[in-house]
């Protein structure tokens, strides 16, 4: 018999078989998209490490350029930076007078903004440029107040910081010369790291930057925040007034009182601020290198080799540690004037987490020692550097008398020689013009019968004249 065909479906795949099949049909998709991860990796590398040592060489720039700053001001000034980082002994009263100046400076530019600035510009108190000022103002007062009444931190009052024979295990830092830990004979303790004896207090200071008698305080572990945030409020306070109290005295027609209140006050702030913002990068770059103002002064007078001396600071533990050690661990509270430093102001963190030995910045300038910082150590007698001036002996402070004299000199007789000659040239191109001009517009005009001599005597010199070329034309012909 003849069967019916049955038409029967197709054979399904079994699931195992279409992965199979899928995975087969992915694979050169895959390898494709595996090599491009590893180029993009590959060049992400290449990308970091690009980006890491511009970072780096940004910041070796950053650091000659402070670094030349200090040069510069240093020789121009004839000043040592090492002692303008010790207070001078002052008495109470005439310390205070600064505090008091400072405290009249935010008065009079208050003053000129809320009574002078805001009349004439049309502002109300609730306006979001007079709630900005207002802003800075207390930020300003309240980071001045607590840099000024917090304690900067001292040696502990405990008897393992004050026996001779047993020096305590966090103090690492050694003298150049003995190797020793730091005694201060003044204080009767030893020093704990990145601590000095400051003059002004009469005691050690924990971290000690420098002492600043316009807070009336020395700025060290506890207080380095608020000296830090009161330049950045003042200085933003200060850019502000210039900015609104240009923009006013261009802008509008003032009467003469308000406008002479304005531009003292626009000179006053300017000033301020031309003072107060490059104090305000350079410790801002000091905050981010993890370095007070002795450190830095002692990296930059060492002797030798200058180049990437900061690279050498042992605490430098990268930008945010750096921030959170001066700043506060939390940076939601950073901008505020309240809370403090992580730490106890006498152990630090140092790079590979390591406690090693580490000299006292004060052994490049080891002749500071018995007399300012308190330190007990013998050092050798190079020579006098702690002289006020840069000059070493007169001899050398007459040679440079002289030929800045004689230079002074030459240039004073170049500039009167110039100024001669061209004043000389000028004058001579204007007689010379003055003379054609008086060639152009002179005319004779004969004088009639009844006038002076002078008028006959041109009529009669003229007609002599004329003869006698009509005599030459005639033999001439």
């Amino acid at each position: 018999p003849i069967l019916s065909k049955v038409k029967t479906d197709p054979e399904k795949l079994r699931p195992e078989d279409a992965t199979k099949v899928a995975a087969r049909k992915a694979r050169p998709f895959i390898d494709s998209l595996i090599e491009l991860i590893e180029a993009a990796l590959a060049t992400g590398g290449v990308m970091m490490h690009e980006c890491s040592e511009s970072a780096n060489y940004l910041g070796r720039l950053a650091d000659k350029v402070v670094h030349g700053a200090a040069h510069l001001l240093q020789g121009l000034c004839c000043l040592d930076l090492q002692k303008f980082t010790r207070g001078p002994e002052k008495p109470a009263l005439q310390s205070q007078l600064p505090v008091f100046f400072v405290l009249g400076l935010l008065a009079m530019l208050y003053n000129a903004f809320v009574f002078a600035y805001m009349p004439a510009a049309g502002l109300a108190f609730n306006s979001p440029e007079s709630m900005i000022f207002h802003s800075f103002v207390f930020l300003t007062l309240a980071s001045f107040a607590q840099a000024a009444r917090t304690d900067p931190g001292g040696i502990p009052p405990t008897k393992e910081w004050r026996d001779p024979a047993n020096p305590p295990r966090a103090a690492s830092d050694r003298k150049k010369f003995s190797n020793d830990p730091r005694w201060c004979r003044k204080s009767q303790a030893f020093k704990p790291d990145r601590a000095h004896f400051c003059r002004a207090m009469g005691r050690v200071v924990l971290r000690m930057d420098h002492h600043c008698p316009w807070l009336g305080n020395t700025v060290g572990w506890a207080n380095h925040k608020f000296f830090f945030l009161f330049l950045v409020y003042t200085s933003a306070a200060c850019t502000m007034l210039n900015i609104s109290f240009i923009e006013l005295l261009v802008n509008a027609t003032l009467p003469a009182l308000t406008k002479f209140l304005l531009i003292g006050a626009e000179a006053l702030s300017f000033l301020l601020s031309s003072i107060l913002v490059p104090f305000l990068f350079f410790h801002t770059w000091l905050l981010i290198r993890n370095m007070t103002t002795i450190e830095f002064c002692a990296s930059f007078t060492k002797t030798g080799s200058q180049e990437d001396q900061t690279s050498e600071n042992p605490y430098d533990m990268g930008i945010y540690s750096n921030l959170c050690s001066v700043l506060g661990s939390s940076p939601l509270s950073w901008w505020a004037p309240v809370g403090g430093p992580e730490g106890d102001g006498i152990s630090f963190s140092r790079k590979g987490g390591e406690n090693r030995k580490h000299e006292d910045p004060e052994a490049a300038h080891p002749e500071y020692a018995g007399s300012g910082t308190g330190d007990d150590e013998e050092t050798p007698k190079k020579e006098d550097c702690s002289s006020f001036l840069v000059w070493k002996d007169a001899a050398e402070f007459s040679g440079d008398l002289r030929l800045g004299c004689e230079v002074i000199v030459d240039s004073a007789e170049d500039a009167a020689t110039r100024t001669l000659s061209f004043c000389t040239g000028r004058f001579k191109r204007r007689k010379q013009a003055s003379r054609r001009s008086n060639r152009s517009n002179f005319k004779l005009v004969p004088m009639e019968n009844g006038g002076s001599d002078l008028g006959s005597d041109w009529s009669t010199s003229s007609a002599v004249s004329r003869e006698s070329m009509a005599s030459q034309g005639a033999d001439f012909v």
